[in-house]
């Protein structure tokens, strides 16, 4: 777990506390410094003071205090395809007294990336994965497997483009009263109006050439958990001198395009009175698609979303108050009457219960990805052996 994970999580624990602080420490400088962080590279904060026009001096202060204190985190998103993998997203519902069951088994198969409990449609666990991408129906026959032995009773897989953060904005935030002003009626209509361009971010991969060694793997899961450490730091954890570190992350993973960005982890207002949720979008046409993808780029509600890959779908995160919750289903109810959304649904994900990884570099040898795909399904009968005895019509003695 990341520092600012684990910082987050004391937070929710001294919850008033937390709130006064949060409202202190949201003025219009530090809102500057968030919005350019996720418009410039954080990793060069001469150049990002410049951009936006405030001192170095202030930039460094007060993006050590952000992060030390636990109000944002900041982590390298890689860019998968280029990697060999695939990401992929998982609603499951385990059958009745098998919830920690079905969470053994999705960490059972490796490669997730992200777990949380959800609620909805789904009543069970929302996972992502980054999987290789020539081993697609290796994670397709486990699940397969894991629902015939008795331990999912229903589930959704869904593979994704790369998934795109939306970068933070204060656009709706009035500084003054210290309180947000959601335009949902505004994003419908701009909505309706928004450009059809197909964003080149939603394009399905041409390509899942791997295109990254083992050493370069390590370096990449460094800067997932912290996106501005050091060189330095990262040496010590790679094993190789921080001249080598520099050399690799400036020819390697620069010039390859292994990453595709930086994601500003923070929460536009407190946890503990909003909903975080999935949706899951159909559209009839893919000008439908863009349009409703375009109208997302600087809305404070919505923290990242991706395509499924071959359909004119989307899989979007929102964060949203829950006093506004009811209006932002209205909005999307109004959406799929003037027909942008052909239908959706959605589950609310527990963030209380969520667990992270870095990219599986473990599971890399010899410049491929290893799937043992045998092995994962007889680990996962052991799991569950009563189950597995009772279909194999073998009951316990």
């Amino acid at each position: 777990m990341s520092e600012f994970w684990r910082l987050a999580a004391i937070r929710r624990l001294e919850n008033y506390g937390w709130m006064l602080s949060y409202l202190k420490m949201l003025d219009q400088t530090n809102a500057k410094i968030i919005e350019g962080l996720a418009r410039y590279d954080p990793r060069n904060l001469s150049s990002l003071a410049e951009k936006i026009g405030l001192p170095p001096t202030t930039v460094a202060f007060r993006l050590k205090k952000l992060t030390k204190d636990g109000f944002l985190g900041i982590g390298a998103k890689l860019d998968t395809p280029s990697l060999g993998l695939v990401k992929a997203v998982l609603v499951a519902e385990p059958n009745h007294g098998l919830a920690a069951k079905l969470r053994e088994a999705i960490e059972n198969v490796g490669y997730w990336s992200y777990i949380a409990r959800c609620y909805g449609k789904f009543n069970g666990l929302y996972s992502i994965f980054s999987f290789p991408a020539k081993h697609k129906t290796a994670l397709e026959d486990y699940l397969v497997q894991a629902k015939s032995l008795g331990v999912i009773s229903n589930y959704r897989l869904f593979w994704t483009t790369n998934i795109f953060d939306v970068a933070p904005s204060f656009d709706q935030y009035d500084f003054k009263n210290k309180i947000w002003n959601l335009l949902w009626a505004e994003w419908v209509n701009e909505t309706l109006s928004a450009p059809q361009d197909f964003p080149q971010h939603l394009r399905d991969p041409k390509s899942y050439e791997i295109k990254v060694d083992y050493r370069d793997l390590l370096i990449l899961k460094e800067l997932e958990k912290d996106a501005l450490a050091s060189f330095t730091d990262i040496s010590k954890v790679v094993g190789i001198s921080p001249q080598a570190v520099r050399y690799r992350f400036q020819q390697h993973i620069t010039r390859r395009r292994l990453l595709a960005g930086y994601d500003m982890v923070i929460f536009p207002y407190p946890l503990e009175t909003s909903e975080l949720c999935a949706v899951v979008f159909d559209f009839p046409n893919e000008t439908a698609l863009a349009k409703f993808a375009n109208s997302l780029l600087d809305k404070p509600f919505v923290l990242s979303y991706a395509k499924l890959v071959g359909e004119n779908s989307l899989l979007s995160h929102f964060y949203v108050p829950k006093s506004e919750f009811s209006r932002f289903i209205d909005s999307l109810e109004r959406l799929t009457m003037k027909e942008i959304i052909r239908n959706f649904f959605f589950v609310v994900l527990d963030a209380h219960t969520s667990k992270r990884q870095t990219v599986s570099y473990e599971y890399f040898h010899n410049g491929k990805w290893i799937c043992n795909k045998a092995e994962q399904i007889r680990k996962l009968a052991r799991m569950i052996p009563l189950q597995a005895e009772l279909r194999a019509g073998t009951p316990s003695r």
